[in-house]
């Protein structure tokens, strides 16, 4: 039977789907996710696991299940595409050239995501209304539920919300396991470690986290109860320990035939004999040892490169490969996540770098995170403060578990080289929000009503703010830098501009193009052709499969460039414009094009793909200093060009 106490958590939990979901027809296809849903389409259909192994079966699978179901329309395997892995390719084709309805493959893929939302914010209530009772409970919910990036991601098809799920799922079920030790708990914990394991590899940062909360747990001398069926009883002092090892090893066990079982119980990632990856194993184990950056123009070196030596992971895969530990395409996985997370080309606060920022995801963090949401963290850590001595040695105890898994992620956070996204973050939201139901506890002092005031109060500025970036949850930055208007200013990629935008975009050019031409430089995997949009492409080679004109006439219009594109994230002309660059400009500009046309077709191609690239930055260069005519989902820049305004940025004094 319903009570009062049961249907508001309720009614949160359908309100967290509904906000989620209801958004997705103004939410264009983001960068990865044609490539999760062919890949978890493929994985169904083929039995084969060559396509993007590094980004998790599980998430992958569950997502494309429903256009299993529906016998979606798919690309032929025969072509190219399928032969060299390139899931990029196929899910082009899959989304817009196959005769399926994007909307819908986009609306199920999401639908199943948001599942895994739902269940999400249903355990960190669950969690915290055992620590702190219904109020706490609430409290933590509330905050869930209009937390613009668990509502952004929940109705993304990527692997990071079904990685915060597995996060919270491993950590509360072996928490659970070193305090009882039954078969069901070490079931569960088995299960919840190789969801985990499947859902992304970062899933590595928990054995740190089980590791500290297993010396922490044989640290307290409180005796291990456990029951076998009727069987009852409790372990002490050396046989304690000996008990919870041999539950993590049962738990693993069933972690490790989880991995195998989603690969079909089959070593190998293909049934087909001679098959490539999308490179080669010499290349993700890194046999060559290489200093490696990306491609700039005038022979610009990066400014700091990496340098790629082989370590732990790829001597544990070599490892695994020669003994088939676990299955090849996990492996493969493993040892290409972890090549690119060693440095990967990354924007932030003006800079560009291949190796990252230890102060990235702080300031990502901090600008990300509502006001109320930063401000019941800290009215959290005040009540803590004013709590007894004694009181709060418990309260320590029993938030272990999450201030562990919380410390031990920043550490990774801040040291890791991959600075992409603030979405990588996700994982400690659930975390912390369970620890801020800590306020709603009645047992904190006399004043307990005064705090549940304050919370209740800055959940109610929370779901405000929440509500004003809707539909573009992915989008949200605080007042700290400057909204999400401002946001480009210190981040962009997954953290503003994801290829999202091109719904608004359209409804946008609906009522103010009048007639004029449309020149677009588009970061992400949509399709403008399937919106109607009738635009040149300029400067976003690396994002359009559309035949194009490699140096096509910039003439008055209206110019809409994604805020990725604007600060020239992936072009080969980055950082300030420089004398090397107008030089090579210059030149290429002036030399004979007759004679040129005489050179190696690919010569000749390479030549007006940097004079394109660098025609594109001096352009992007002269937009930076006039503020645009408007800004399209907070993520996309539009620009009304003049002959005038075209001549200074391509003819005019250089942008020093």
């Amino acid at each position: 039977m319903l009570t009062k106490q049961r249907i508001a958590p309720l009614l949160l939990l359908a309100l967290f789907g509904w906000l989620a979901l209801s958004v997705s027809s103004r939410v264009g296809v983001t960068a990865d996710e044609t490539a999760h849903l062919t890949a978890g389409f493929t994985y169904w259909t083929t039995g084969d696991y060559r396509l993007q192994p590094e980004n998790g079966n599980l998430p992958q699978r569950w997502a494309a299940l429903p256009l299993v179901l529906a016998q979606a329309h798919f690309p032929t395997l025969a072509g190219a595409a399928w032969a060299r892995a390139d899931v990029w390719l196929l899910g082009h084709e899959f989304f817009f050239g196959s005769g399926n309805d994007t909307d819908k493959l986009l609306f199920s893929g999401r639908a199943m995501i948001v599942l895994f939302g739902i269940a999400l914010a249903a355990l960190t209530y669950l969690w915290s209304r055992q620590l702190f009772g219904a109020v706490g409970g609430l409290i933590t919910l509330g905050f869930v539920v209009f937390n613009p990036h668990l509502l952004a991601h929940s109705a993304l098809i990527t692997s990071d919300l079904a990685a915060a799920l597995g996060f919270l799922l491993a950590l509360a079920t072996w928490w659970r396991l070193c305090h009882r030790l039954t078969p069901g708990r070490i079931l569960s914990a088995g299960l919840a470690m190789g969801f985990l394991a499947l859902s992304k590899y970062s899933a590595a940062i928990f054995a740190p986290v089980a590791i500290a909360i297993l010396i922490l747990r044989v640290l307290r001398p409180a005796p291990l109860p456990w029951r076998i069926g009727r069987q009852c009883g409790r372990f002490a002092s050396a046989r304690r320990t000996g008990a919870l090892l041999v539950g993590a090893i049962m738990a693993g066990g069933i972690a490790f035939v989880m991995i195998w079982g989603a690969y079909g119980f089959r070593y190998a990632a293909s049934p087909e004999t001679g098959m490539h990856m999308t490179k080669p194993w010499s290349d993700v184990l890194i046999e060559r040892p290489h200093v490696a950056g990306s491609i700039m123009a005038a022979a610009a070196a990066p400014a700091d490169p990496v340098d790629l030596k082989p370590g732990v992971v790829q001597a544990f895969v070599r490892w695994g490969r020669n003994n088939k530990v676990l299955p090849e395409a996990y492996l493969y996985g493993l040892a290409f996540t972890d090549l690119h997370a060693r440095g990967r080309l990354a924007y932030f606060a003006g800079e560009y770098r291949e190796n990252g920022w230890w102060e990235f995801f702080p300031v990502a963090f901090v600008l990300k995170t509502t006001l109320p949401t930063l401000l019941l963290l800290g009215l959290t850590f005040l009540a803590f403060t004013r709590t007894k001595p004694a009181l709060r040695s418990r309260w320590l105890y029993r938030l272990a578990p999450l201030l562990i898994f919380v410390g031990i992620y920043w550490v990774f956070a801040i040291t890791s080289h991959l600075n992409i996204g603030h979405r990588h973050l996700l994982p400690i939201y659930p975390a912390l929000l369970i620890i801020a139901g800590y306020v709603g506890s009645s047992q904190l002092n006399r004043r307990s009503r005064i705090w549940m005031l304050g919370a209740g109060l800055l959940l109610f500025w929370h779901a405000v703010e929440s509500w004003r970036v809707r539909p573009h949850y992915l989008t949200y930055f605080n007042t700290f830098a400057g909204g999400p208007a401002g946001g480009h200013r210190y981040l962009v990629d997954s953290s503003l501009d994801w290829g999202q935008g091109l719904p608004d975009l359209q409804a946008w050019l609906a009522t103010h193009q009048n007639g004029e031409p449309v020149f677009l430089s588009y970061f992400g995997s949509d399709d403008p052709l399937r919106f109607g949009l009738k635009t040149t492409r300029i400067g976003d080679i690396y994002f359009d499969f559309a035949p194009r004109s490699l140096l096509p006439p910039l003439t008055e219009g209206i110019y809409c460039i994604s805020a990725t594109m604007l600060h020239r994230v992936y072009t080969q002309v980055r950082g300030p414009w420089s004398t090397e660059y107008e030089n090579d400009y210059q030149r290429r500009l002036t030399e004979n094009l007759d004679h040129l046309a005489g050179m190696d077709p690919d010569m000749w191609q390479q030549n007006l793909l940097t004079l394109e690239q660098l025609r594109f930055g001096r352009l992007c260069h002269f937009l930076e200093n006039r503020p645009p005519d408007a800004i399209v989902a907070n993520s996309i820049f539009i620009y009304r060009l003049s002959p005038t305004d075209i001549a200074q940025a391509l003819s005019g004094i250089p942008p020093y």
